[in-house]
């Protein structure tokens, strides 16, 4: 879940230099960490953004966010580039939530991990570079593919919610009203729930030296 900056919030100094903090704690690949695991990521974990609920940081945060997520994917790029491998490296954008934004890295047998992450968007829409004007230059280095964001309901659990007086039967109807794909397995039902939109960026243009 996620809100509007509506509530205030102060204190802007400190929480610009939170970005900064964030982007040196990332700017490195554990390398050791990923030669093992074969995968790694770096999301925007960072208060009072990231919490429950979630809240949207104004345009201009959101614009500082994204400058040093490009700064960090650049320098993970050229470490992954070394290993002499294929890998899966992309940026994450959240288009409704955007604090849950990321960059995401695989390699080796873990290559495709995050590869089915998102259903794809069918229809056609424009990637929003008015909401990041002042980067366009570095988001026109990457290819954008539009994907959803979406809620996963299984309808086990939905059924054990209403038999604990969680949600009501209609809540169930409503859910699947709502759903873009129903998935059948053996002993359950998935029903997808888009929630917003997310953007993936692949890098088309190597980083500058």
């Amino acid at each position: 879940m996620y809100r509007s900056t509506k509530k205030k919030i102060r204190g802007w100094k400190r929480h610009k230099r939170k970005i900064d903090v964030w982007k040196e704690r990332h700017l490195r690949l554990d390398m050791e960490h990923v030669r093992n695991r074969h995968r790694d990521y770096a999301k925007l974990w960072i208060y009072p953004f990231y919490g429950i609920p979630n809240v949207n940081p104004p345009v201009w945060y959101s614009r500082l966010l994204v400058r040093a997520m490009i700064d960090v994917y650049d320098e993970w790029y050229r470490q992954m580039g070394a290993e002499n491998e294929d890998f899966y490296l992309k940026i994450w954008l959240f288009e409704h939530d955007f604090i849950r934004s990321q960059i995401v890295v695989a390699y080796k047998e873990a290559i495709d991990f995050y590869s089915g992450a998102f259903d794809k968007q069918k229809r056609g829409q424009s990637f929003p570079m008015k909401r990041f004007e002042t980067l366009q230059h570095e988001l026109n280095r990457f290819d954008w593919q539009l994907h959803i964001d979406a809620h996963h309901c299984w309808l086990s659990e939905m059924e054990e919610d209403v038999a604990a007086g969680l949600i009501a039967r209609e809540d169930i109807l409503d859910i699947k009203d709502a759903s873009y794909q129903k998935v059948t397995y053996d002993h359950d039902v998935l029903y997808k729930v888009k929630a917003g939109n997310v953007w993936i960026g692949s890098l088309t243009e190597e980083p500058s030296s």
